[in-house]
């Protein structure tokens, strides 16, 4: 099942969206064309494995308050040597630029044009638990000789999603889900009912 997802655009998702954009060109850049894989897993680790489990170092890093001076320090205390080093540079600039607050808008937007330039596509899959390296790799293939094209995938986990998966793709999405499979079923079983109430409404007016 596949269905368009919905969203009413901002000044402030435009504005994101473009600084985003800026700062991930420059990021790009600055990097050899052998390291941008690598670069962009480790900007989207940073995301999902440290900012999404440590929040307040996030609310830290993005506060306006905060001097530069203090957030690169931070920065360097953490990831120095634990990251490549053309990304740490570029965070410490992001901190000097006071822009670690829109530092998800600037890796969706990596993230995004490097897809780009390799000609990939990206897609989210939510699963209800977390998978294997196997069963990524798996799923890798099926999207990739479905679309005919080359695919990164993104894993979130929900607990929600009663079993299988949902992958988004730009805006479609296709629910896989046991609960996404239930909605169309009962959305087939109303279907069928309407129609044979009409069917014999229809009937009651022709005999009388």
């Amino acid at each position: 099942m596949a269905e368009k997802a919905t969203k009413i655009p901002t000044v402030f998702d435009s504005d994101e969206q473009q600084i985003g954009e800026v700062y991930a060109r420059a990021l790009l850049a600055s990097v050899p064309k052998d390291k941008i894989d690598l670069v962009v897993q480790e900007f989207q680790s940073l995301i999902v494995d440290v900012l999404d489990k440590h929040p307040k170092l996030e609310t830290a890093i993005a506060n306006p308050k905060l001097a530069a001076e203090d957030k690169n320090a931070l920065i360097d205390k953490i990831f120095k040597g634990k990251m490549d080093a053309t990304l740490l540079t570029f965070l410490k600039v992001l901190g000097r630029r006071q822009r670690l607050n829109s530092i998800r808008a600037i890796q969706g937007a990596t993230s995004d044009l490097a897809d780009e330039m390799a000609g990939r596509i990206q897609a989210v899959v939510t699963v209800s638990d977390k998978l294997n390296a196997e069963s990524e790799q798996a799923l890798v293939k099926k999207l990739e000789t479905l679309l005919k094209k080359q695919v990164r995938i993104v894993v979130k986990v929900d607990p929600q999603i009663l079993g299988g998966l949902v992958v988004r793709i730009g805006d479609t999405v296709y629910d896989g889900s046991i609960d996404g499979q239930l909605r169309s079923l009962r959305k087939v079983v109303t279907q069928r009912a309407e129609n044979t109430l009409r069917s014999i409404a229809d009937s009651m007016v022709t005999t009388t």
